[in-house]
């Protein structure tokens, strides 16, 4: 009994909220297209964005070691060790903060494109500041909370070059107006990692299709350039300490040698202990010269192959293709949330209304 009595009343309960806000139709008609007006107005005056992507694969270490197993047994019979002298360890998972690093956002915003829509060729930091407008929203928003700043920029003398320049042996100095763009900059450049697969997924965002696809390229070539320079940078000056060592270690031996041989023709048919002392001198000089220059000649061939094993490989498993389809919210999707978030707000509104009014008039009588 207890079961039916409950459920007849949620029954109830259920009927008196659809009358409720079948009573209340007409002002969830008039909220709703408020909400649609609105919804229309972004929609039509909403940038149009584009999506390029990029997928690699870099090749793992532990792989290229393996593969250079045979090599490296033949180079252990020559003397020559491929273990020594590893470069740095870099996790893909730091790749992201690379990509927004500043260092790496000026040489970005720096590098020219061709925006394909505007037939212009300029960086995207001059693209951003003087030729991309705001959208109507931005409009309203800059004439009346941000009307204050805009009249400051107009009396303040501020940088209107196609780059972010900085003085030599000088701290980057970035205005608030071109700190604003780096930020906003940013948020165009996405970063993925699946650390089980290792697959980095590199995805840009830009008003023109073309723009979109060329900064993706541009991008992947930043980011690989910078984790090549880091993951082969002890590799190589260690290779251009050796090689230097060995260039004079090379000057030095053929000095010897040639003393050597003058000292040997010299002394050919003459017997003297002084003469005999001095060749013995020169021929131990010239055995420990050899040695040096030996041991080099070996140290040089083991840091080449050493560059070429630490040398990151990145395979392109998904490349560059210039985006046809928006990557912004359709005009239908934005029509629809607003229909729903419009009649969604409004019957909750026609729900509470009537409790709160109550709540607030006892509220007022106490």
């Amino acid at each position: 009994m207890e079961e039916t009595k409950t459920i007849t009343e949620d029954e109830i309960d259920l009927i008196e909220l659809a009358k409720t806000i079948w009573a209340g139709r007409g002002l969830i008609v008039k909220i709703t297209s408020v909400f649609v007006f609105l919804g229309l107005i972004v929609a039509f005056t909403s940038k149009v964005e584009y999506k390029a992507s990029c997928k690699l694969l870099p090749e793992s270490q532990e792989g290229m070691k393996g593969n250079l197993g045979g090599l490296s047994g033949l180079a252990g019979l020559a003397g020559i060790n491929l273990d020594a002298g590893g470069g740095g360890v870099l996790s893909p998972e730091l790749y992201p903060e690379i990509t927004k690093s500043l260092p790496f956002q000026l040489q970005i915003l720096n590098d020219t494109l061709f925006f394909e829509n505007q037939n212009i060729k300029t960086t995207s930091f001059h693209y951003f500041k003087e030729i991309d407008k705001p959208t109507l929203l931005g409009y309203l928003a800059k004439y009346t909370i941000g009307l204050p700043r805009s009249i400051k920029s107009l009396l303040t003398k501020e940088d209107k070059g196609n780059k972010i320049t900085a003085n030599k042996n000088e701290p980057l100095r970035v205005s608030k107006e071109n700190w604003k763009i780096i930020e906003s900059f940013k948020e165009r450049i996405n970063i993925n990692v699946d650390i089980k697969s290792g697959l980095i997924d590199i995805a840009v965002e830009m008003p023109d299709p073309l723009a979109a696809a060329s900064l993706t390229e541009k991008v992947v070539a930043l980011l690989t350039d910078e984790v090549t320079e880091y993951k082969i940078n002890k590799a190589r000056n260690n290779l251009n300490f050796v090689q230097s060592s060995f260039i004079d270690a090379k000057k030095e031996f053929e000095t010897i040698h040639l003393a050597l041989a003058k000292m040997t023709d010299q002394n050919r048919n003459v017997s003297s202990a002084l003469a005999e002392i001095e060749l013995q001198r020169i021929q131990n000089e010239y055995s420990v010269a050899f040695e040096v220059y030996k041991g080099l000649a070996s140290q040089v061939e083991q840091a080449k192959i050493k560059l070429k094993e630490e040398m990151p490989v990145f395979t392109v498993l998904e490349p560059v293709i210039v985006p046809v389809e928006k990557s912004n919210m359709r005009k239908l999707h934005i029509l629809i949330i607003s229909i729903l978030l419009g009649a969604a707000l409004s019957a909750l509104y026609i729900i509470f209304k009537n409790p709160i009014l109550g709540l607030i008039s006892d509220v007022t009588k106490n």
